[in-house]
């Protein structure tokens, strides 16, 4: 199969799953709290639904994907992205944004393994990295687009989230109709979502340290940065519309993780993102002018994007003997941290504020350079 037109279905459907479905979130945050009148602490609670959602999903992917076929935990993918943003753009409490939050959260977990898994049986070995970090770049496709839309609809969040649930149905009929259905007979297979060996679950000890501290501090980010600046009495009007969009753009970056990864190092490409992801909070916590909430936008856009390439590379160059455990293990424990970041986060933020609460997680950030990928 084109390696290019895995993309052109691929990038979009993650740009469904995580830009739409998952972290849109955080950008609308500020008018579902108006509209819901919830605190940060609800806010951050009911972020954190969409993490577990993702770590279950993540699971019952490795677990089911041999046996139902990657194409069609693809097609369930965008399914539940689009029933979870139909029920939040309906949401008229708490609880019914929660379940929205969850079942859009369910889509995450369950379409980054399929395509993994797609890649390595139907694309070159000299293709597969950079299809890889490409089709994962579709977060940031979606960050940005959620963005712009969120420009042109203002206030109106049920709106735009029902503009989401269409724009994921049609995404789902393109999956259909491009991804090849293959039929798995061998049972043997079947039972072995997570066989690694012990000697790989060794080496995978600062993999699992890094994924939970980098989870935790990008988990403030994602759900409370905008929040923030539309509460900076600096930040002028364009700038507050435009943060998401920045963001988006700038993890377009993040697509040359498996290039950087293969011609400066897999080591000196952790450290850069995890410096700059680092100092994308830090900056946000300690000023409120336009430039360093510029910098700040771009530096976390392209260093998460970076983050999530690198841990995917990482993943599977420990996990060989299963490629898609390796993709999916640090996913899922970078969920696991992003849980228990959103929980806290709003806490911290409520009793302490939002800046106090950046430069905490920066520090979680910073601390991930002391776990490094061997060379």
């Amino acid at each position: 199969m084109d390696s290019k037109r895995l993309i052109m279905v691929g990038l979009p459907m993650i740009a469904v799953t995580y830009g739409f479905a998952r972290f849109s979130y955080g950008l609308v945050l500020p008018y579902i709290r108006e509209s819901l009148d919830i605190n940060q602490s609800i806010a951050g609670a009911i972020s954190s639904l969409s993490y577990l959602a993702y770590c279950i999903a993540i699971i019952l992917a490795m677990l089911y994907m041999q046996k139902v076929g990657s194409r069609m935990l693809i097609l369930i993918a965008g399914v539940t992205a689009a029933a979870g943003m139909g029920i939040i753009s309906m949401a008229n409490g708490a609880i019914a944004l929660g379940i929205g939050i969850f079942i859009a959260g369910l889509s995450t977990g369950l379409s980054s393994p399929p395509y993994a898994d797609v890649i390595k049986k139907w694309v070159a070995l000299d293709k597969r990295s950079p299809t890889n970090t490409w089709v994962n770049a579709g977060t940031s496709l979606g960050t940005a687009l959620t963005g712009v839309m969120v420009i042109f609809m203002g206030s109106n969040w049920r709106l735009t989230f029902l503009l989401f649930t269409i724009i994921a149905i049609i995404i789902l009929i393109l999956n259909y109709k491009v991804i090849p259905q293959t039929k798995v007979t061998n049972k043997i297979h079947q039972t072995r979502a997570f066989h690694v060996t012990k000697k790989e679950l060794m080496n995978a000890y600062p993999l699992i340290i890094s994924s939970l501290l980098l989870g935790i501090s990008s988990a403030a980010y994602w759900t409370f940065s905008r929040d923030l600046v539309f509460q900076m009495e600096n930040i002028p009007e364009v700038l507050t519309q435009g943060f998401w969009i920045i963001i988006g753009l700038a993890g377009v970056l993040g697509g040359f993780a498996g290039y950087f990864s293969s011609h400066i190092g897999l080591l000196p490409s952790y450290r850069l993102c995890v410096i700059f992801l680092g100092a994308s909070s830090v900056l946000l916590g300690l000023f409120t002018n336009v430039l360093p909430v510029v910098i700040s936008a771009i530096s976390f856009g392209s260093s998460y994007i970076f983050m999530t390439g690198v841990l995917i590379i990482w993943g599977i160059n420990i996990f060989k003997t299963n490629a898609s455990f390796g993709l999916g293990f640090p996913f899922l424990l970078l969920a696991l941290g992003q849980v228990f970041g959103s929980l806290v986060g709003g806490v911290v933020a409520e009793f302490l504020g939002y800046e106090a609460m950046f430069i905490l997680f920066a520090m979680m950030s910073f601390m991930a350079l002391l776990f490094k990928p061997k060379k």
